[in-house]
């Protein structure tokens, strides 16, 4: 079968059970537990507060920002055969953020 005729096939629509939540609750019950985690919601239990989570994502795009820095300043200096890398500290900057990000994980709850 070829690849083209695979994706002229309809796909297959995915089952909608209203029962879920009853009978993750009654197999709950049968096992003694109080609740299970999915049975009321989809949420988990223990859900991120939102100013790690924004701690967090801000943290990751300071890595990618400063991480595209540092590629630029060596297109820079391949360019046009200059060393400026020792003169603008761009070693302690990206030491520094690495470890926010780090920082920033360690927050996460587990």
């Amino acid at each position: 079968m070829t690849a083209k005729v695979a994706r002229l096939r309809p796909v297959p629509t995915i089952a909608f059970e209203p029962e879920e939540g009853l009978r993750l609750r009654r197999s709950a019950g049968e096992a003694g537990l109080a609740k299970v985690q999915g049975a009321e919601d989809s949420r988990p239990h223990r859900p991120w507060p939102h100013d790690i989570y924004c701690v967090q994502m801000k943290a990751k795009v300071a890595v990618t920002l400063v991480d595209d820095l540092f590629s630029h300043v060596k297109a820079l200096e391949d360019l046009y055969e200059i060393q400026i890398h020792d003169h603008l500290g761009l070693d302690e900057l990206t030491f520094q953020i690495h470890q926010i990000r780090e920082a920033a994980e360690a927050l996460q709850p587990s």
